[in-house]
C-alpha cells in the first residue's frame, strides 16, 4: 500500500513537472514565434493599421528554401537568445500528456480546424476585413492567411465552359451573375474561433453600400452540412438576433434593404459547402483595393506571397 502510493506521489510529482516545463516552454516559443513574425500579441498595429509582413523579408516562404536561405520555416520560431525550438516544446507536452494519461488525468484536445465561406458586398472589402481580423486574431502572417476570394451559390456552369467562373463573361467561362453566384471569401479556421469570425462577419452585414443592392451582393455563410452541421450552432450563438438564417437553395434572391426588417434584421443564406462548393477568383481579384478604398502595400503584396507558393493560382479566367 504505501509502495502504490509513493508511485502515485512520484507520479503526480513528474506530471506537475511535465506540464509546468511544458507551458514555460509554450510561452516562450509564443514569445520568440511572435518575434519572428515581427510581432508579439500586443504589437499587431502600427500607425494604426495591422502589420501583415514577417520581420524576415528576405526569407522564401516555403520550408525547403527557407532552409537553402538560412531562414526560419514557415512558422517556426528564429534562433536566437531566449528562443525555444518547436521539437522542445512538442517533447515536453508530450512528456507531460504521457505522465498525465498514466495517473488518469484528461488530456487537452488541439481545435479542429474547418473551411468556411462569408460574403457580402463586394468580396475586395470583405477579404481585407478577413485578413485583418485572422492577423489580429490568430497572429497568422504571410503565407498563412487563408482568406481567398471567390464565387458560391449558385448554379454550376454549364457544359463546355471547363467549369470556369470568371468574374466576367468570357469565352469557355461564365460569368458569375449569370449564374446566381455570390461573391465570398473562404477561410479556414479553428472550430473554437468560429463564432468569434461569425460576429466580425455579421458587423459588415449592415456596412454594405447602397449600390451593392444585387443577388451577387447577398448576406451568405457556407459550411460543410449546412444548417445540420454541428459547426452551425456556435454561428446561431454568436447571431444573437442579428440576422435571421435562411437554408440557400442557390441562386437566391438579395433581400437587403429591400424589406424594412432587412435593416435591422437582415436574411443570411446558408449554403451547405457539398452542394455549393467555393470556386477562387482570378488572381488579379485577390487582395485588391476596391476603389475608393486604397490599402496598405503589405496587404497588396499577399497576391505575390500566395501566388508564389500555390495558395492562389490562375483560374483560366482573365
Amino acid at each position: 500500500m504505501a509502495r502504490r502510493a509513493s508511485r502515485r506521489a512520484l507520479l503526480l510529482l513528474v506530471a506537475g513537472a511535465g506540464v509546468g516545463l511544458s507551458v514555460h516552454l509554450a510561452g516562450a516559443w509564443v514569445h520568440s514565434a511572435g518575434q519572428a513574425g515581427g510581432h508579439s500579441s500586443g504589437d499587431l498595429r502600427r500607425g494604426g493599421r495591422v502589420v501583415l509582413r514577417s520581420a524576415a523579408r528576405g526569407c522564401a516562404a516555403t520550408s525547403a528554401a527557407a532552409s537553402r536561405a538560412g531562414c526560419p520555416e514557415r512558422g517556426a520560431p528564429s534562433e536566437g537568445t531566449g528562443s525555444v525550438s518547436r521539437s522542445a516544446l512538442v517533447a515536453a507536452a508530450a512528456l507531460a500528456a504521457a505522465v498525465l494519461v498514466a495517473v488518469g488525468r484528461p488530456v487537452a484536445v488541439a481545435a479542429k480546424e474547418l473551411d468556411i465561406y462569408f460574403g457580402v458586398g463586394n468580396f475586395f472589402h470583405l477579404q481585407h476585413e478577413l485578413v485583418i481580423k485572422e492577423a489580429s486574431a490568430l497572429l497568422r502572417r504571410g503565407v498563412d492567411i487563408t482568406a481567398v476570394a471567390g464565387y458560391a451559390g449558385g448554379a454550376a456552369p454549364p457544359s463546355g465552359t471547363f467549369e470556369r467562373i470568371c468574374y466576367s463573361k468570357f469565352p469557355g467561362g461564365s460569368d458569375h451573375r449569370e449564374l446566381g453566384q455570390a461573391e465570398v471569401v473562404r477561410v479556414t479556421l479553428p472550430d473554437d474561433r468560429l463564432a468569434e469570425f461569425t460576429k466580425a462577419f455579421l458587423d459588415e452585414v449592415p456596412k454594405r453600400k447602397p449600390f451593392e443592392n444585387s443577388d451577387e451582393f447577398r448576406p451568405v455563410i457556407g459550411l460543410r452540412g449546412g444548417m445540420t452541421s454541428k459547426a452551425f450552432g456556435a454561428i446561431q450563438q454568436a447571431c444573437e438576433g442579428r440576422a435571421q438564417f435562411v437554408e440557400g437553395l442557390g441562386e437566391d434572391k438579395d433581400t437587403l434593404g429591400a424589406k424594412p426588417s432587412d435593416v435591422t434584421n437582415p436574411t443570411v443564406y446558408v449554403y451547405d459547402l457539398k452542394a455549393f462548393p467555393f470556386r477562387p477568383a482570378e488572381v488579379r481579384n485577390q487582395f485588391k483595393s476596391p476603389l475608393p478604398e486604397f490599402y496598405d502595400n503589405d496587404y497588396l503584396e499577399l497576391n505575390d506571397k500566395l501566388k508564389a507558393v500555390g495558395l492562389i493560382t490562375s483560374t483560366g479566367c482573365p
